[in-house]
């Protein structure tokens, strides 16, 4: 009986996502694919649903204490598949819950490609299993702007990090558009903070997509991760910038800590675990973490 009700409660999520999303874009010619539904994560819209509720209510078993006279600024959520890392980007779900942004700048890294500064699609919107999520208006503005920031479709079509988050961000916030900024591993990037922070209000989300450390030994890894965690909780970006094995998403990362040491934001570690801890072996594992970023209205 209980299944079938949470079965129910489930469709219903997942045709209201499609309806919704569907209308906000319903004219859009240009979408970006899925590319990694059936890999990282699941396909079906039913079963994705179910497992970041499932995941989402496990999370709940954590106590997260957030400050009642800070606003939520920013938040790390990890990006490996969701049977590795979704126990704790449902850490962030639980942060994000009841909150409401009308703007996300989705920060991820570049795995496979290779350029500098920032890639910003030119599409009007994200696809995934629970609908479409549509680009704010300034990502066009940002790549018309600066030369910073381009289209790269090589990178819409193979890229993960922006994608396998935005079901959790779909599950947590119902009505919000985005700029997907998949950032290089070289370029001027104070630069480019500095065009992103123009557009930091109080109604303005940072979600930065980063795992940590790869494939060490379990125990190696919980004293790698602990120390790199503890630099983006101390601010220190200039140690976590030269560091080896510290995140994937180390670009992303220093961005959101200069964000927070210019605008005094400050950092709260809301869950840790690696691979071993879920569903891999712990010969070699990959860490993740969730991690808020709390200040004053702007």
């Amino acid at each position: 009986m209980q299944r079938s009700i949470r079965l129910i409660y489930v469709s219903a999520w997942i045709i209201f996502f499609q309806l919704f999303f569907s209308v906000t874009v319903v004219n859009s010619n240009e979408i970006r694919k899925p590319v990694w539904a059936g890999k990282f994560y699941p396909e079906s819209p039913a079963e994705l649903m179910e497992t970041i509720n499932r995941l989402s209510v496990e999370a709940e078993k954590t106590v997260v204490v957030q400050p009642d006279d800070r606003k939520l600024k920013a938040i790390v959520i990890p990006h490996a598949g969701y049977v590795y890392s979704g126990w704790t980007a449902a850490h962030a779900c639980a942060v994000l819950k009841g909150k409401q942004f009308k703007r996300l700048i989705l920060m991820g890294p570049d795995h496979r490609i290779g350029f500098s500064n920032a890639a910003i699609s030119a599409v009007d919107a994200y696809q995934t299993p629970l609908g479409l999520v549509p680009l704010h208006k300034d990502a066009a503005k940002l790549r018309t702007g600066s030369t910073l920031f381009q289209a790269v479709p090589a990178s819409d079509q193979v890229e993960h990090s922006l994608e396998v988050v935005l079901p959790f961000l779909q599950y947590s916030l119902k009505n919000f558009s985005f700029i997907p900024m998949v950032m290089g591993n070289r370029g001027d990037f104070q630069t480019v903070n500095n065009h992103i922070a123009d557009l930091l209000d109080n109604e303005t989300l940072i979600v930065v997509s980063s795992d940590l450390s790869h494939f060490l030994p379990y125990n190696q890894a919980k004293i790698r991760d602990k120390e790199t965690i503890n630099m983006i909780l101390n601010l220190e970006d200039e140690k976590l910038l030269v560091r080896e094995n510290a995140a994937c998403g180390v670009i992303p990362l220093c961005s959101v800590i200069r964000f927070a040491d210019r605008f005094n934001w400050r950092p709260e570690l809301i869950h840790y675990s690696n691979s071993g801890d879920t569903a891999g072996t712990k010969d070699r594992v990959v860490g993740y973490a969730a991690i808020a970023f709390y200040g004053d209205n702007l």
